[in-house]
This record gives C-alpha cells, sequence and structure tokens, in this order.
C-alpha cells in the first residue's frame, strides 16, 4: 500500500492498483494537500532547522515535518512530525443555586469518536478564534453553551497539549457564581473556526462532592477534561469554608 502525492492529488495504491485519487487545490503553495486554510499558530523555536515542510492542512490543523537539533548534539532529526492546532479553553461551569447549601457544577455525558464507544463525562470545551485571548473564548464558550454570565473566570493555567507533537495549547477555567442571561455571542453568518458537537450530549447536574467522585474514579476520560477539573477541585475557590453557600 502506498500513498503517493501528486500535483494537486493524493492517490492510494494497493497491489499496483489506485484505489482513491482525489484532487485538492491547495490553498497555500507550502502544503502537499489543503482541505481548507489554516490560520492559527504555527510553532518554530530556536532547535527547529531551516523552513517546516507543510504535508497537510485544513482549518483546524496543520501536519508539518520539522527539523529538529537539540543544543550539545551534533546530529538533526530530520523526520520530527509536529502538528500545529488552534489553542483550546476547558471550563468547568459553576451552576446557578438558590435551593441548595452544597454547590453545583454542570457537566455534559457525552461519546466522542476517540472514546472507543465508550460515554465519558465531559466539561466545557472550545477553539480560540484567531486573535482571541483565552479569557474571552472561555466567557464566549460558557455563554454560547450554558446561557449564563459568570462573576469570576480562574484561571487554572496553560498546557501544552503533547510536548512532543504539539497540538496546541489548552487553558484551563473554573467558572463560578454563574447566572443566566439571554444576551447572544456573534452575529449570524460570521465564520468562526469551531463548531458545535455533532454528537449527543446530555447536560447533567452534579454537586461538588458528586465532582469530586467523579475525578477520583476516572470518569472524564479526556486529559484536558479531567486536568481541569482536578484543578479546579484543588483552587481555593472550591476549598475549604468556599465549598458550600453560606
Amino acid at each position: 500500500m502506498q500513498l503517493l502525492f501528486g500535483l494537486g492529488c493524493v492517490s492510494l495504491m494497493v497491489g499496483g492498483f489506485v484505489v482513491v485519487s482525489r484532487s485538492f487545490l491547495s490553498s497555500s503553495d507550502s502544503c502537499k494537500v489543503s482541505f481548507g486554510t489554516y490560520k492559527g499558530h504555527q510553532y518554530t523555536t530556536t532547535s527547529t532547522v531551516g523552513k517546516p515542510i507543510c504535508w497537510i492542512e485544513s482549518k483546524w490543523m496543520r501536519v508539518q515535518q520539522h527539523a529538529v537539533k537539540f543544543e550539545n548534539s551534533a546530529s538533526i532529526i530530520r523526520d520530527w512530525l509536529w502538528i500545529d492546532y488552534h489553542d483550546r479553553i476547558n471550563v468547568l461551569v459553576e451552576a446557578p443555586s438558590q435551593t441548595r447549601k452544597e454547590r453545583l457544577f454542570w457537566v455534559f455525558e457525552q461519546s466522542k469518536y476517540a472514546l472507543e464507544g465508550r460515554t465519558s463525562k465531559a466539561i466545557i470545551g472550545g477553539i480560540m478564534e484567531p486573535g482571541e485571548v483565552a479569557v474571552d473564548a472561555a466567557k464566549r464558550e460558557v455563554l454560547e453553551e450554558m446561557h449564563v454570565e459568570c462573576e469570576e473566570m480562574h484561571l487554572l493555567g496553560r498546557f501544552r497539549t503533547d510536548v512532543n507533537r504539539g497540538m496546541g495549547w489548552v487553558h484551563g477555567f473554573l467558572a463560578a457564581h454563574c447566572k443566566k442571561t439571554n444576551k447572544r455571542t456573534k452575529e449570524e453568518g460570521e465564520e468562526v473556526v469551531g463548531e458545535a458537537d455533532v454528537e449527543r450530549q446530555d447536560l447533567k447536574t452534579l454537586t461538588l462532592t458528586e465532582l469530586r467522585d467523579a475525578a477520583r474514579n476516572g470518569d472524564f476520560l479526556e486529559v484536558q477534561w479531567s486536568n481541569t477539573v482536578s484543578l479546579a477541585l484543588l483552587h481555593p475557590e472550591l476549598m475549604g469554608k468556599r465549598d458550600c453557600y453560606n
């Protein structure tokens, strides 16, 4: 089986026969195959040798071949595959509550393509649009998905998704003291990179105790979700005297 790249096309050959052949009119001269234009950050460092070779891109990501030379090393690694991906936000959102003493939080129960058919608990996640700062992206996603505004948006940190292959950065947030609102976030027809999930999502409300149990039991199956939830549970906002309403 061979994957062959030609001028404006890609073909899959099996046993000497072309079984798939498709043309792609690249929107960028620098990429071999393009499904769209990637407008996010493109990563290089002082360890990058020369200009990376772009193999494939879409509006979501760009897969490149880097040549890398580390300090105190004489050799150059020329087949270092790297994925540029839009930076993202993850947000644990406190649910409005006026009737219960223990604080409540919203999570989803859903499956995703890479979860082997399993169902996971999940929190809000979304792509930062080009030029958007993390806290504004977090507020926008919370407003879009939960229709609430939150008095406090606590940054939990900025984390690389994969230290060897990139995949962008994730900014974790805890959104506290939230209230329902009728505000809208964008005009109809506005072009965005991020899109709504196509998989089914069931919204659930958990108490703080239930949230702690879910994190402890590994119910958040994506590392970004589990990282954000665990850091939120360690934040002073949810520890000690502030874990309950007065």
